[in-house]
Protein backbone atom coordinates (compact mmCIF):
# COMPACT_ATOMS: atom_id res chain seq x y z
CA UNK A 1 0.00 0.00 0.00
CA UNK A 2 2.82 2.40 0.85
CA UNK A 3 4.33 1.71 -2.57
CA UNK A 4 1.13 2.82 -4.27
CA UNK A 5 1.00 5.95 -2.11
CA UNK A 6 4.52 6.85 -3.17
CA UNK A 7 3.69 6.27 -6.84
CA UNK A 8 0.58 8.46 -6.53
CA UNK A 9 2.47 11.16 -4.65
CA UNK A 10 5.08 11.61 -7.37
CA UNK A 11 2.62 12.80 -10.05
CA UNK A 12 0.96 15.05 -7.47
CA UNK A 13 4.32 16.64 -6.68
CA UNK A 14 4.98 17.19 -10.38
CA UNK A 15 1.56 18.80 -10.82
CA UNK A 16 2.05 20.98 -7.73
CA UNK A 17 5.46 22.12 -8.97
CA UNK A 18 4.03 22.90 -12.43
CA UNK A 19 1.22 24.92 -10.85
CA UNK A 20 3.73 26.80 -8.73
CA UNK A 21 5.88 27.61 -11.75
CA UNK A 22 2.83 28.72 -13.73
CA UNK A 23 1.73 30.90 -10.82
CA UNK A 24 5.18 32.48 -10.55
CA UNK A 25 5.24 33.10 -14.26
CA UNK A 26 1.79 34.71 -14.14
CA UNK A 27 2.99 37.13 -11.48
CA UNK A 28 5.48 38.72 -13.90
CA UNK A 29 4.26 42.15 -15.03
CA UNK A 30 5.39 44.22 -17.99
CA UNK A 31 5.44 47.95 -17.28
CA UNK A 32 6.00 50.00 -20.41
CA UNK A 33 4.90 53.03 -22.42
CA UNK A 34 2.07 51.26 -24.24
CA UNK A 35 -0.49 53.96 -24.99
CA UNK A 36 -2.39 53.10 -28.19
CA UNK A 37 -2.30 55.54 -31.12
CA UNK A 38 -4.94 58.20 -30.58
CA UNK A 39 -4.74 58.07 -26.79
CA UNK A 40 -4.83 61.41 -25.01
CA UNK A 41 -3.77 61.79 -21.38
CA UNK A 42 -2.93 64.59 -18.97
CA UNK A 43 -0.55 65.07 -16.04
CA UNK A 44 -0.75 67.56 -13.19
CA UNK A 45 2.58 68.18 -11.47
CA UNK A 46 2.38 69.96 -8.11
CA UNK A 47 5.61 70.81 -6.27
CA UNK A 48 6.34 72.66 -3.02
CA UNK A 49 9.95 73.60 -2.22
CA UNK A 50 11.69 75.27 0.68
CA UNK A 51 15.21 76.59 0.16
CA UNK A 52 17.26 77.73 3.16
CA UNK A 53 20.62 79.43 2.77
CA UNK A 54 23.12 81.47 4.75
CA UNK A 55 24.93 84.39 3.13
CA UNK A 56 27.25 86.82 4.89
CA UNK A 57 26.08 85.45 8.24
CA UNK A 58 22.42 86.05 7.43
CA UNK A 59 19.99 83.16 7.07
CA UNK A 60 17.17 83.35 4.56
CA UNK A 61 14.33 81.14 3.36
CA UNK A 62 12.60 80.91 -0.01
CA UNK A 63 9.34 79.02 -0.43
CA UNK A 64 8.26 78.03 -3.91
CA UNK A 65 5.08 76.48 -5.27
CA UNK A 66 4.88 75.23 -8.84
CA UNK A 67 2.09 73.60 -10.83
CA UNK A 68 2.34 72.37 -14.41
CA UNK A 69 -0.58 70.90 -16.36
CA UNK A 70 0.29 69.04 -19.57
CA UNK A 71 -1.68 67.20 -22.25
CA UNK A 72 -0.14 64.36 -24.29
CA UNK A 73 -1.52 63.01 -27.55
CA UNK A 74 -0.07 59.72 -28.79
CA UNK A 75 0.40 59.06 -32.49
CA UNK A 76 1.54 55.98 -34.36
CA UNK A 77 5.29 55.55 -34.55
CA UNK A 78 7.86 53.13 -35.91
CA UNK A 79 8.08 49.73 -34.23
CA UNK A 80 7.76 50.17 -30.45
CA UNK A 81 8.38 53.92 -30.69
CA UNK A 82 5.49 56.38 -30.36
CA UNK A 83 5.29 60.00 -31.43
CA UNK A 84 3.78 62.15 -28.67
CA UNK A 85 2.60 65.73 -29.07
CA UNK A 86 2.85 67.62 -25.79
CA UNK A 87 1.16 70.86 -24.76
CA UNK A 88 1.83 72.79 -21.55
CA UNK A 89 -1.72 73.87 -20.77
CA UNK A 90 -1.01 75.85 -17.63
CA UNK A 91 2.04 76.98 -15.70
CA UNK A 92 1.86 78.46 -12.21
CA UNK A 93 4.71 79.46 -9.92
CA UNK A 94 4.91 81.45 -6.71
CA UNK A 95 8.10 82.35 -4.88
CA UNK A 96 8.08 83.98 -1.45
CA UNK A 97 10.98 85.22 0.66
CA UNK A 98 11.35 87.74 3.49
CA UNK A 99 12.02 90.58 1.04
CA UNK A 100 10.07 89.68 -2.07
CA UNK A 101 7.16 87.80 -3.55
CA UNK A 102 6.65 86.80 -7.18
CA UNK A 103 3.68 85.00 -8.68
CA UNK A 104 2.94 83.93 -12.24
CA UNK A 105 -0.16 82.17 -13.57
CA UNK A 106 -0.60 81.58 -17.29
CA UNK A 107 -4.35 81.25 -16.68
CA UNK A 108 -4.69 84.63 -14.95
CA UNK A 109 -3.69 87.80 -16.83
CA UNK A 110 -3.50 89.73 -13.55
CA UNK A 111 -0.67 87.45 -12.38
CA UNK A 112 1.82 87.80 -15.23
CA UNK A 113 4.62 90.18 -14.12
CA UNK A 114 7.03 91.39 -16.80
CA UNK A 115 10.06 89.83 -15.14
CA UNK A 116 8.48 86.40 -15.71
CA UNK A 117 7.30 87.09 -19.27
CA UNK A 118 9.33 84.27 -20.77
CA UNK A 119 7.46 81.63 -18.78
CA UNK A 120 4.32 82.29 -20.81
CA UNK A 121 6.18 81.32 -23.95
CA UNK A 122 5.96 77.63 -23.13
CA UNK A 123 2.15 77.58 -22.72
CA UNK A 124 -0.16 76.36 -25.51
CA UNK A 125 2.78 75.75 -27.88
CA UNK A 126 2.62 72.07 -28.99
CA UNK A 127 5.88 70.20 -29.55
CA UNK A 128 6.52 66.58 -30.46
CA UNK A 129 8.81 63.92 -29.06
CA UNK A 130 9.40 60.28 -29.97
CA UNK A 131 9.38 57.85 -27.04
CA UNK A 132 10.34 54.16 -26.92
CA UNK A 133 8.52 51.51 -24.87
CA UNK A 134 10.89 52.04 -21.92
CA UNK A 135 10.07 55.75 -21.70
CA UNK A 136 13.32 56.95 -23.25
CA UNK A 137 13.06 60.07 -25.41
CA UNK A 138 14.48 58.92 -28.73
CA UNK A 139 14.21 62.29 -30.45
CA UNK A 140 12.65 65.74 -30.22
CA UNK A 141 11.07 67.34 -33.25
CA UNK A 142 13.22 70.42 -33.71
CA UNK A 143 10.62 72.17 -35.84
CA UNK A 144 7.87 71.95 -33.23
CA UNK A 145 10.23 72.61 -30.31
CA UNK A 146 11.12 75.85 -32.07
CA UNK A 147 7.51 76.97 -31.64
CA UNK A 148 8.19 77.52 -27.94
CA UNK A 149 9.09 81.18 -27.53
CA UNK A 150 11.55 80.63 -24.70
CA UNK A 151 15.14 79.37 -24.54
CA UNK A 152 14.02 75.75 -24.14
CA UNK A 153 16.57 73.67 -25.98
CA UNK A 154 16.69 69.93 -26.59
CA UNK A 155 18.27 69.10 -23.22
CA UNK A 156 15.85 71.36 -21.31
CA UNK A 157 12.83 69.62 -22.82
CA UNK A 158 14.32 66.22 -21.98
CA UNK A 159 14.84 67.27 -18.35
CA UNK A 160 11.25 68.49 -18.06
CA UNK A 161 9.76 65.30 -19.53
CA UNK A 162 11.88 62.56 -17.96
CA UNK A 163 10.09 62.56 -14.62
CA UNK A 164 6.94 61.16 -16.23
CA UNK A 165 8.67 58.92 -18.77
CA UNK A 166 11.89 57.38 -17.48
CA UNK A 167 10.24 55.05 -14.96
CA UNK A 168 9.77 51.71 -16.73
CA UNK A 169 11.90 48.56 -16.26
CA UNK A 170 13.70 46.96 -19.20
CA UNK A 171 12.13 43.57 -18.46
CA UNK A 172 9.06 42.05 -16.81
CA UNK A 173 9.07 42.24 -13.01
CA UNK A 174 7.45 40.42 -10.11
CA UNK A 175 6.59 41.78 -6.65
CA UNK A 176 9.90 42.31 -4.84
CA UNK A 177 11.90 42.93 -8.04
CA UNK A 178 13.82 46.18 -8.45
CA UNK A 179 15.12 48.20 -11.39
CA UNK A 180 17.13 51.38 -11.83
CA UNK A 181 16.90 54.53 -13.95
CA UNK A 182 19.01 57.65 -14.25
CA UNK A 183 18.06 61.10 -15.52
CA UNK A 184 18.88 64.78 -15.11
CA UNK A 185 16.12 67.09 -13.91
CA UNK A 186 15.78 70.62 -12.61
CA UNK A 187 15.16 71.56 -8.99
CA UNK A 188 14.63 75.27 -8.64
CA UNK A 189 17.72 76.79 -10.24
CA UNK A 190 19.83 73.62 -10.09
CA UNK A 191 20.33 70.71 -12.45
CA UNK A 192 20.35 67.44 -10.52
CA UNK A 193 21.32 63.89 -11.51
CA UNK A 194 18.76 61.45 -10.08
CA UNK A 195 19.68 57.77 -9.71
CA UNK A 196 16.46 55.98 -8.84
CA UNK A 197 15.72 52.46 -7.67
CA UNK A 198 12.15 51.27 -8.16
CA UNK A 199 10.66 48.26 -6.37
CA UNK A 200 7.42 46.58 -7.43
CA UNK A 201 5.38 46.07 -4.27
CA UNK A 202 2.19 44.60 -5.74
CA UNK A 203 -0.21 44.57 -8.67
CA UNK A 204 -3.86 45.07 -7.75
CA UNK A 205 -6.72 45.45 -10.25
CA UNK A 206 -4.33 46.25 -13.09
CA UNK A 207 -2.39 48.88 -11.14
CA UNK A 208 1.27 48.39 -10.19
CA UNK A 209 2.24 49.82 -6.80
CA UNK A 210 5.86 50.89 -6.84
CA UNK A 211 8.27 52.16 -4.18
CA UNK A 212 10.90 54.74 -5.16
CA UNK A 213 14.25 55.50 -3.52
CA UNK A 214 16.88 57.68 -5.16
CA UNK A 215 20.14 59.48 -4.67
CA UNK A 216 20.47 63.06 -5.96
CA UNK A 217 23.61 64.94 -6.95
CA UNK A 218 24.05 68.37 -8.51
CA UNK A 219 25.60 68.55 -11.98
CA UNK A 220 26.96 71.51 -13.99
CA UNK A 221 24.21 73.64 -15.51
CA UNK A 222 24.11 75.37 -18.89
CA UNK A 223 21.83 78.05 -17.44
CA UNK A 224 23.52 81.42 -18.15
CA UNK A 225 22.18 82.75 -14.84
CA UNK A 226 24.39 80.22 -13.05
CA UNK A 227 27.60 81.48 -14.65
CA UNK A 228 30.34 81.87 -12.03
CA UNK A 229 28.50 79.71 -9.50
CA UNK A 230 29.67 76.29 -8.39
CA UNK A 231 26.99 74.17 -6.72
CA UNK A 232 27.79 71.03 -4.75
CA UNK A 233 24.61 69.42 -3.45
CA UNK A 234 23.65 65.85 -2.58
CA UNK A 235 20.53 64.27 -1.18
CA UNK A 236 17.83 61.64 -1.32
CA UNK A 237 14.38 61.11 -2.74
CA UNK A 238 11.73 58.63 -1.59
CA UNK A 239 8.13 57.98 -2.46
CA UNK A 240 5.55 55.81 -4.20
CA UNK A 241 4.00 55.50 -7.63
CA UNK A 242 0.91 53.85 -9.11
CA UNK A 243 1.24 52.76 -12.75
CA UNK A 244 -1.59 51.53 -14.96
CA UNK A 245 -0.28 48.23 -16.36
CA UNK A 246 -2.29 48.36 -19.60
CA UNK A 247 -1.12 51.78 -20.80
CA UNK A 248 1.81 52.82 -18.62
CA UNK A 249 -0.05 55.87 -17.31
CA UNK A 250 1.21 57.10 -13.94
CA UNK A 251 -2.09 57.34 -12.09
CA UNK A 252 -0.44 58.97 -9.09
CA UNK A 253 2.98 59.51 -7.59
CA UNK A 254 4.28 61.37 -4.58
CA UNK A 255 7.76 61.77 -3.21
CA UNK A 256 9.91 63.83 -0.89
CA UNK A 257 13.36 65.24 -1.57
CA UNK A 258 15.98 66.36 0.91
CA UNK A 259 19.13 67.99 -0.50
CA UNK A 260 21.97 69.91 1.15
CA UNK A 261 25.38 71.32 0.31
CA UNK A 262 27.07 74.54 -0.74
CA UNK A 263 26.83 77.12 -3.47
CA UNK A 264 30.16 78.77 -4.19
CA UNK A 265 30.42 82.22 -5.67
CA UNK A 266 33.58 84.33 -5.94
CA UNK A 267 34.70 85.09 -2.39
CA UNK A 268 31.98 83.21 -0.54
CA UNK A 269 30.61 79.76 0.23
CA UNK A 270 26.86 79.69 0.85
CA UNK A 271 25.47 76.69 2.79
CA UNK A 272 22.10 75.56 1.43
CA UNK A 273 19.38 73.02 2.14
CA UNK A 274 16.42 72.20 -0.08
CA UNK A 275 13.38 70.18 0.84
CA UNK A 276 10.52 69.43 -1.54
CA UNK A 277 7.29 67.52 -1.75
CA UNK A 278 6.05 66.67 -5.21
CA UNK A 279 2.99 64.83 -6.46
CA UNK A 280 1.83 63.95 -9.94
CA UNK A 281 -1.64 62.85 -11.00
CA UNK A 282 -2.39 61.34 -14.39
CA UNK A 283 -5.67 60.65 -16.16
CA UNK A 284 -6.90 59.62 -19.59
CA UNK A 285 -8.89 62.26 -21.48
Amino acid sequence: MRKYLVILALPLLVVAQACKEASNQAEATTLAFRFPPGAVYAYLLDSHQTIEQEMMGQKSEIRQTMQLLTTHQVEKGTGDNKKVTVVFDRFYIKSVSANSEMEYDSADSTKQPKELDQIGGIVNKPFSITVDEHGKIVSIDAATAGNIATPLNDSTIRRMMQQSLNVYPKKSVKPGDTWQTEYVTNMGFMDMLVNSEYKLLSVVDGVANVEINASIKSVPSDNPQMKGMDIEMTGTQSGTMEIDVKSGLINASKFKQEVSGNMKIPGEVIPMTLSAETRMIGKMK
